[in-house]
């Protein structure tokens, strides 16, 4: 086996005061200003605290640790916290950075180091700085002044202008940018990201939310159990569980040499039975735990999706008792109350006005009797009074008649909205799912679940043939030198785990990614505005119409009882005549009022109908509006919705980042004579590409 001499072998200290280290210390601890002495364990190493600095007037805030096992010594620079003891002056130097000035605090920064490089000259001095936010920036100035100093920053802020030589490169200084920072976002909007010195990598930590905004820049919580992660959806309700969000578990580092992989490969190394068995070791334990807790994410969605769907009837029927109820409320006049029913109060109500046209009518018959009876008869001979208005009731009983079947017409339909329309907003996606946006999510995350468990699988075969081919390395050397100790012939008995093919499934959908919902929404929505309006509105405008034809007849009905009468009493002598010596022409006034009382309601409650037929008109596009929010939340829950793009990404994330270390762990077994590692480079390659292909369609299950 060809081996490239010179290069590094591997021990647990190459890995001390890495950038991981480093982004914990400045991101989490600079925060809670430990005290001289005390001590801070990050990820396993012991950091003691040997001078804090916390009282200047400039608003410097730092403190000098020292690696308790190597004996590294650094400065880490605290961010902006403006509660701290001169924490406005934190504030004027992060207005002052956009400036060409030169801030009092950059200026302390750099004295300070000076200062523990000096102090501490005896163990080598300062080797290490660090810091987030205008802690970032203060050691980015500090090391572009320094450039045998290695700084370490996450979200840095940026240095005044004129500050930075444009010619230089800074690769003393790595700077990481968390993928929701509002801070570095806007910097590099912006283009100024270029007063940032060093190299700038991005890192895929932190939740997409206005409410995470803090925690987004610092990288880390401020808890006093010192947990890192938020938690999600409720307690006892399917997809509760946890997202982590701290930024120094999302650097990806080789597993070798803890050399950050962002900047391309890290150092090429010995292919040997030690270094294999720390990719072994690797692949065990940090690979697949990552890989375990994003397959606990992708579980939290599916049991998001899963629960979405065991109440879709619970969702259906909620969504059509709002819309129901949303109509019915459309209109402030009570009698609309229940229309959306077939027996409801306004077909009642015009029953009961075609029973007040009954009564009308009948007094119109007594009023002509009245004026066709003595004394009456006196007026023969002059003129004959009669109210014939009997063709005009039967009109206006038609009328009524047709609109209570036109407001029943309306009351089947809405019924066929309710029972048809709405379970059709559902309907939908690759497949015309009765469930749309739950059945695109289940299907697709049947493939997913089933190529996850694939790659676990193919992953766990390779930890196996990499520690085989180190066993055996180790054993047919060992076995060698005994054979030429001894003598004796060399057994070639060797076994390592064979290979498997592992294909991924592909999966036809979320094309769309998460996308569907709002596709769905729109194209659904519209299907439904259009289709329920055509429904509606015809029997809506021919109700409206039919209530204007209803007052016409009213009118001219009463002015026909009103016109005759009034002639019978007032335009002929003979009848002012008996009217001064009898009671005739009360009876007529008596019977007329009796006669025009009830079309005086009923025509009152038909101008309450059509306005009411009007107002559903013209609000209907206002129900609409109304209403689609609840349609949104209904065809999937909102916040169930947006819990499933959080642990998707979350998910992504680490996915990404082992695709990367992937990347790595081929390049390093590459370029390699001896064929046990060239199979293992092809293994490795078939599991990279197999990440690769879970990771997108992981990342199909994504808002962005």
């Amino acid at each position: 086996m060809d081996t490239l001499k010179g290069s590094p072998n591997i021990n647990k200290d190459i890995a001390i005061n890495n950038d991981k280290d480093l982004v914990e210390l400045a991101g989490y601890h600079a925060y809670t200003y430990p005290k001289e002495q005390d001590v801070l364990k990050v990820n396993g190493i012991d950091y003691r605290v040997i001078q804090a600095h916390y009282t200047d007037p400039t608003g410097l805030d730092a403190m000098t640790i020292v690696n308790l096992e190597t004996e590294e010594v650094a400065i880490i620079y605290v961010g902006t916290d403006a509660s701290a003891k001169y924490g406005k002056q934190d504030i004027v130097t992060d207005v002052q950075l956009l400036s060409d000035l030169t801030p009092d605090q950059i200026s302390a920064a750099k004295e300070y180091y000076h200062q523990m490089n000096e102090k501490y000259k005896s163990i080598g001095g300062v080797t290490s700085v660090a810091g987030n936010s205008l802690g970032g920036g203060l050691a980015g100035a500090v090391a572009a002044e320094n450039r045998e100093l290695r700084a370490v920053t996450l979200n840095p802020a940026l240095l005044p202008d004129g500050m930075m030589d444009p010619d230089k490169d800074y690769d003393n200084i790595t700077n990481y940018f968390s993928s929701y920072d509002v801070l570095t976002q806007t910097l590099t909007a912006l283009n100024l990201h270029t007063r940032i010195p060093g190299k700038q990598y991005e890192i895929f930590n932190g939740i997409p939310e206005f409410s995470k905004l803090s925690t987004n820049h610092t990288g880390y919580l401020r808890n006093e159990d010192g947990s890192q992660y938020y938690v999600i959806g409720e307690v006892g309700k399917p997809g509760y569980g946890r997202i982590y969000i701290d930024a120094d578990a999302h650097i990806v580092s080789s597993v070798w040499t803890g050399q950050p992989l962002y900047g391309g490969h890290s150092e090429r190394i010995e292919i040997n039975t030690e270094n294999l068995d720390l990719l072994a070791s690797a692949l065990q334990n940090h690979i697949m735990k990552r890989l375990n807790l994003a397959h606990e994410y992708l579980g939290n969605s599916v049991a998001i999706v899963e629960d979405e769907g065991n109440r879709f009837y619970v969702r259906l029927n909620r969504l059509q008792k709002i819309f129901q109820e949303l109509f019915e409320n459309l209109v402030s006049e009570p009698l609309f109350l229940g229309i959306t029913s077939i027996s409801n109060r306004l077909t009642a109500e015009i029953d009961h006005l075609i029973s007040f046209l009954n009564i009308a009518e009948s007094h119109s018959k007594s009023l002509n009797y009245i004026l066709n009876s003595p004394p009456a008869e006196l007026l023969e001979h002059i003129f004959r009074t009669n109210v014939s208005v009997e063709s005009l009731f039967a009109e206006l009983r038609n009328q009524l008649y047709e609109l209570k079947s036109d407001i029943q017409g309306v009351s089947r339909n809405l019924s066929t909205i309710i029972s048809d329309k709405i379970p059709e907003l559902f309907r939908g996606g690759t497949n015309a799912w009765y469930d749309a946006i739950v059945g695109e999510l289940k299907a697709h995350y049947g493939i997913v679940n089933s190529n996850r468990d694939k790659l676990l699988s193919h992953i766990s075969e390779f930890q196996k043939q990499v520690q085989g081919v180190a066993t055996n390395f180790e054993n047919r050397d060992q076995s060698l030198g005994h054979s030429i100790r001894s003598k004796s012939s060399h057994p070639n008995s060797i076994s390592v785990q064979g290979t498997n093919t592992y294909k991924l499934e592909d999966s036809p959908y979320l094309e769309l990614r998460m996308k569907i919902k709002d596709f769905q929404m729109d194209t659904a929505y519209s299907a439904f505005t259009f289709s329920t309006q055509a429904i509606l509105f015809p029997l809506l405008e021919r109700g409206q119409l039919l209530t204007f034809a209803i007052e016409s007849t009213l009118e001219i009905l009463s002015s026909s009882i009103k016109g005759a009468t009034h002639f019978a009493l007032s335009h002929t002598i003979p009848g002012k005549l008996i009217s001064m010596f009898t009671d005739f022409d009360d009876k007529i006034r008596n019977s007329v009022a009796n006669a025009l009382d009830p079309l005086d309601e009923l025509a009152a409650t038909i101008e309450g109908i059509r306005n009411g037929l009007g107002r559903l008109i013209t609000e209907y596009p206002t129900l609409l509006n109304n209403f689609r929010p609840y349609v949104e939340s209904a065809i999937f829950d909102n916040s169930g919705y947006f819990n499933v793009h959080l642990y998707n990404l979350a998910s992504i994330a680490i996915l990404r980042e082992m695709e990367m270390l992937f990347n790595d762990v081929v390049y390093q077994l590459g370029d390699h004579k001896a064929e046990a590692i060239v199979a293992l480079c092809e293994a490795s390659k078939k599991v990279e590409q197999n990440m690769g292909i879970l990771y997108e369609q992981v990342e199909r299950g994504t808002l962005n």
